[in-house]
């Protein structure tokens, strides 16, 4: 440990005195996962497939992924060597609602008792060990059957109602000992995932990539600081579905089971720092574009319905990059999710960061003290609501093949962590931030989706040759070491 501690990096907080105990008193840290990158079991007990389990058959996929529905009483046992207080996880809708019997929609078919006990024992489990459950309802894997009757969030009426009423059978489930839910994990990331994958075929740019769904207009009135924008695309089907699901599943939560179960609701979404690559005003000009594209303003109607709708403001949030001012005329499903704008990884002939894999992420720590700023100015201050701050991570560029010694021995991640956690730390002491949680992303090297098993965000190596055999990384004593200090333990 004290190899790892005494990076300079990490000794830098250590070190520091007025760092230690500068967090909340109930500050949740943990890890985070999502179900179908970690669950696999893709066809026992009762489940049937999700929209990944048909896209991505043939490639990289979640069909064994880190065997956590059979391994799951290990990962907790890594949660409580790693410290962590908190586990954020999904619930797999194809596991404890599968069944396509009934017509129009899921909301009329039958649970699946075996899956329901799965997450039944994974709560109990978590609880017994003093690790608090933050459960993600929908992390982009819903029933391929959807998709089949009524081509899945392209038809609000029935997705809706779908969406809702499996969020209900959850709190009914559950909520007695969850009291912390969130609605839906990235809907902008997910839009955008739907595009390039399991929708692309049916996907058409001008109408399904519009300015689909804003978050942070849910954290502030019109009169601190928003304007009507000029809106190149409408908002269509896939986006209005996505945005009455979490509305309306809030609305529930909060009149029918938060007086009772006494629990929190929200929503998450990703955003990653952008600036200027210089002084310039079209630099200045493209970094604000960038950041209202992706936090963004909704119109009259659509603010109607969603003010107010989250009690925290769940954040994602990975690195930073430049812009140089240009706008990009582009397709290119990923771009246009991101606003269309050139982005640069170099300023004055120097390296923004250090690069991860792909260039996803930066590692660029100030980035992120200068969002927290600007989130907490523009939308949780102003709403008088916390940041949870729900992933966050880093994966070198080519881990998936280095030897298990070099991934355990993860020099890069730890100073990732280093970086961001003092900036964290030193935000929320000097500047007042409000933030009340901390979510490592991830527990486990798991299924990155699209990018399927070359992406190696964890703290943890998993072995999928030898029975996914877990491994912790020294990141993950590093870190419990940062939080111990910043929890004052």
């Amino acid at each position: 440990m004290s190899s790892i501690t005494s990076r300079p990096k990490a000794s830098a907080v250590l070190s520091d005195a007025g760092l230690k105990g500068v967090l909340h008193p109930e500050f949740m840290y943990g890890c985070a996962t999502a179900a179908y990158q970690v669950e696999g079991a893709w066809n026992e007990d009762g489940k049937l497939p999700n929209v990944w389990d048909v896209h991505l058959k043939d490639t990289d996929n979640g069909e064994v992924a880190c065997d956590s529905y059979h391994l799951w009483k290990e990962d907790i046992e890594l949660l409580k060597k790693y410290g962590c207080n908190t586990y954020r996880f999904s619930i797999a809708w194809s596991r404890v609602r599968p069944l396509a019997e009934e017509q129009p929609g899921g909301r009329n078919d039958p649970w699946n008792e075996a899956g329901l006990k799965y997450y039944d024992d994974l709560i109990n489990a978590l609880l017994a060990a003093g690790i608090t459950p933050f459960v993600t309802i929908f992390h982009w894997d819903h029933p391929q059957s959807l998709e089949e009757r009524y081509s899945g969030f392209y038809n609000a009426e029935e997705i809706v109602e779908d969406f809702v009423s499996y969020a209900e059978g959850l709190f009914e489930r559950y909520g007695d000992r969850v009291k912390h839910w969130i609605t839906i994990n990235e809907p902008h990331i997910f839009t955008m995932m739907s595009s390039m994958g399991y929708k692309l075929n049916e996907w058409v740019h001008k109408r399904d990539h519009a300015r689909f769904v804003r978050i942070p207009s849910f954290f502030h009135d019109r009169g601190h600081g928003a304007k009507e924008r000029e809106r190149p695309l409408i908002v269509t089907s896939f986006a209005k579905s996505i945005l009455l699901c979490h509305a309306r599943t809030f609305d529930l939560y909060k009149k029918k089971f938060q007086p009772s179960q006494k629990g929190t609701i929200g929503i998450v979404y990703n955003c990653d720092w952008v600036e200027g690559v210089d002084d310039s005003a079209e630099g200045k000009e493209a970094s604000q574009w960038v950041l209202d594209w992706v936090l963004g303003f909704f119109s009259d109607a659509e603010w109607a319905l969603l003010k107010g709708s989250t009690e925290f403001f769940g954040w994602n949030h990975y690195g930073t990059q430049l812009l140089s001012g240009k706008r990009l005329e582009t397709d290119n499903g990923r771009l246009v999710s991101f606003g269309s704008s050139e982005r640069v990884f170099e300023r004055d002939g120097k390296q923004i960061g250090n690069k991860g894999h792909g260039g996803h992420p930066y590692d660029v720590p100030w980035g992120f003290r200068k969002l927290m700023k600007y989130i907490t100015e523009r939308f949780t201050g102003p709403a008088g609501i916390p940041i949870m701050i729900t992933e966050c991570g880093f994966t070198p560029e080519n881990e998936a093949e280095w030897s298990l010694e070099e991934r355990i021995d993860d020099t890069q991640r730890q100073d990732y962590y280093s970086g961001y956690l003092k900036e964290m730390f030193e935000a929320v002491r000097d500047d007042g931030i409000d933030i009340r949680g901390f979510m490592v992303w991830s527990l486990l090297d798991n299924l990155e989706w699209l990018q399927g098993y070359a992406k190696r965000f964890g703290v943890t190596a998993v072995d999928r040759d030898n029975g996914c055999k877990r491994y912790p990384k020294d990141s993950s004593a590093l870190v419990k070491a940062l939080f111990a200090h910043g929890m004052g333990k």
